[in-house]
């Protein structure tokens, strides 16, 4: 049952991420990222938005055609 719980809690926070993520600016989103790269979380859910951080940053750059997130 946790288990369960702890799928859902993540499906909710990536599903939440992605569209927020879209709305946000770049300067915005690269600094975020900029920040987990920093801090690199182990907290699940931090990571997690991390990792949702990152996908955004590779699909701009796959739009746009420039990288505007460090990549270290």
């Amino acid at each position: 049952m946790r288990a369960l719980i702890t799928l859902l809690a993540a499906l909710a926070v990536t599903g939440c991420s992605d569209s927020e993520l879209r709305q946000m600016s770049d300067n915005e989103l690269a600094g975020k990222y900029a920040d987990c790269l920093d801090n690199r979380p182990t907290a699940p859910g931090k990571a997690t938005a991390c990792e949702n951080m990152r996908r955004e940053c590779e699909r701009r750059r796959e739009e746009l055609g420039s990288f505007l997130c460090r990549t270290y």
